[in-house]
């Protein structure tokens, strides 16, 4: 369950963050996924999961996701999420997001998705706690055009991290963009591409977090 979470934050919570951050010019645009990968060395997580991505057209795709949680999902679980921005062909560091209850902060920022994923996975309530064990998903139909129409011009890596006790437990990886074509007769399909293996940029960019929790 963490993991599907953690791709909603990064495809709903991420660009809202991004549209109000403040001192930043944002203008009108749309934003889309570019791909979705588990981080590097991913065995060194406790949860893993498998994911697959289907684009549907210019504002859709289709999501299939399996999880095997192995410990029941509660509020003690916080959430950190570092995005990157791409500058001159690297990504550079660009803002931490952090929120003490992973939970809280995906209920709080978008309910109605997750309570459609969690009844998806066959969660009843779908809700916080989630019991543990296989949660499966197939065919999550996400709408583009529910995100902000205002944003940051830009290519973003945004790394997802679930943490226990300080401890983190589970990560995934999202290339999210946000450019000026609206939708009006464009074409996506150059947005699938999976070079994102290039895009190895961390290193010193560390050091200069600035925590913003929402």
């Amino acid at each position: 369950m963490k993991m599907f979470k953690f791709i909603l934050v990064l495809t709903v919570c991420v660009p809202f963050v991004i549209s109000i951050l403040p001192g930043l010019m944002l203008g009108p645009g749309r934003w889309l996924v570019l791909n979705i990968m588990p981080c590097d060395n991913p065995e060194q997580y406790d949860i893993l999961f498998d994911i697959s991505r289907k684009k549907i057209n210019r504002t859709h795709d289709c999501f299939d996701l399996n999880i095997n949680l192995d410990r029941v999902f509660d509020y003690s679980f916080a959430l950190e999420i570092d995005v990157f921005q791409e500058v001159d062909g690297g990504f550079k560091y660009y803002q931490t997001i952090s929120d003490d209850s992973a939970c809280a902060f995906l209920m709080r920022q978008a309910e109605e998705n997750v309570r459609k994923l969690l009844t998806m996975a066959n969660v009843d309530p779908p809700e916080c706690p989630i019991r543990a064990g296989l949660l499966s998903i197939k065919e999550y139909i996400f709408d583009y055009t529910e995100l902000p129409r205002m944003g940051v011009y830009g290519t973003y890596e945004a790394i997802a991290y679930c943490l226990f006790q300080d401890i983190r437990i589970g990560c995934t990886k999202v290339i999210l963009n946000f450019d000026q074509r609206n939708g009006d007769g464009d074409d996506d399909d150059d947005d699938d591409d999976d070079d994102d293996d290039d895009h190895h940029h961390h290193g010193d960019d560390h050091h200069h977090h600035h925590i913003f929790k929402i």
